[in-house]
């Protein structure tokens, strides 16, 4: 893992902090990107990221809007692959799009496959067909909101307002330049500044980010059989997956197709 700046002392998450504006962020320019984007395909905010992708080179792009703690919906159009590797990291509770949810600060990797990481469960279960290799991962911030100094501060109120997060991925070995991470951070600006807009008139919600139904089902089914709180019931989820070498998502998928029985996961 590569911080956003060069200090090396167990990979401290920090803000990355442009010199200059690789891209300019205008709530004019997300309005336009709206508007321009009325056709069937990718969601808006996808769209606004394909116009940087010859810029910065990149192969795989996602855009997950945070909804809670452990609620993740990626946009239309976001990379399969990306969103696997999410759901991964949802499902341990480590990797980098934790860090950059739980901090507010973009995380840099230069090569996911070998890096001295702070990720050590993630990494020893990343599935060898997960193609990616370097990837940046940037917040997407509130106006005004700073990342924290402190990844380990437990004050809720100093926590930044982070609506999600853009991840970029290569599928070679290739770590992003000081240059390019300017231009994804003004980026993930823009792309902020789309999700507010349509977050206000629901369409998000409706059109383009449909809502994970079966991990919310299984939790409920979990904590009435039980009989405890829903991160008792998360952690029975967590534990199966684990075991069993996948994701809480297809864990929850497993349960209500009846290819797995309910009792098995709450013996974990």
């Amino acid at each position: 893992m590569r911080p956003t700046s060069r200090s090396a002392a167990r990979t401290p998450l920090v803000p990355v902090r442009p010199r200059c504006c690789g891209v300019r962020l205008e709530h004019e320019q997300a309005r336009a990107a709206l508007r321009a984007a009325v056709d069937p395909g990718p969601s808006p905010e996808l769209r606004v990221c394909a116009a940087l992708r010859e810029t910065v080179g990149w192969d795989r792009v996602a855009v997950v809007v945070a909804t809670d703690a452990d609620g993740r919906l990626p946009l239309r159009g976001s990379d399969a692959a990306l969103e696997h590797f999410g759901d991964l990291q949802q499902s341990l509770v480590q990797g980098p799009g934790i860090d950059v949810l739980a901090s507010g600060a973009s995380v840099l990797v230069d090569d996911l496959r070998t890096a001295v990481s702070p990720w050590p469960l993630l990494l020893s279960s990343l599935p060898p067909e997960v193609p990616v290799r370097s990837l940046a991962v940037l917040p997407l911030r509130l106006p005004g909101a700073r990342p924290l100094t402190a990844p380990d501060d437990d004050d809720e109120a100093a926590r930044p307002a982070v609506l999600g997060l853009l991840a970029v991925g290569r599928d070679q070995p290739q770590p992003f330049t000081p240059a390019q991470v300017t231009d994804l951070t003004a980026l993930a600006g823009l792309v902020t500044a789309v999700v507010l807009q349509r977050a206000t008139t629901e369409e998000l919600f409706t059109h383009d980010a449909a809502p994970d139904e079966e991990l919310p089902i299984v939790v409920g089914m979990l904590r009435a059989r039980l009989g405890a709180g829903a991160a008792d019931a998360l952690a029975h989820l967590r534990a199966y997956a684990f075991s069993a070498d996948t994701t809480i998502h297809r864990v929850a998928r497993e349960v209500l197709s009846g290819h797995l029985d309910l009792a098995d996961v709450a013996r974990s």
